[in-house]
């Protein structure tokens, strides 16, 4: 399997975004974790999580918080993250 290199964060709007290199990093690293990685990215960007709960999704499928960033793929280099929204 190709490991990603590169990580890109956005929200839906994609007026905040943030690009991590994975190889350089000594905040983020393929060690770390989906939901490690959307922590990263509300840090980098001061979006107060207001007690939601946040979700990054790729190619429009929403990515487990618990993977490591090293199972993912290139093709999944690209995220956008949101609050996750419920039925209720």
């Amino acid at each position: 399997m190709v490991a990603m290199n590169r990580l890109f964060m956005a929200d839906l709007a994609r007026q905040k975004r943030v690009e991590v290199d994975l190889n350089h990093s000594a905040d983020l690293t393929r060690d770390h974790s989906v939901g490690q990685a959307v922590e990263h990215y509300l840090r980098a960007t001061r979006i107060q999580d207001q007690g939601l709960r946040w979700a990054a999704f790729s190619r429009g499928i929403m990515l487990d918080s618990k993977s490591p960033l090293r199972e993912l793929t290139p093709e999944d280099e690209e995220w956008t993250v949101m609050p996750e929204v419920s039925a209720g």
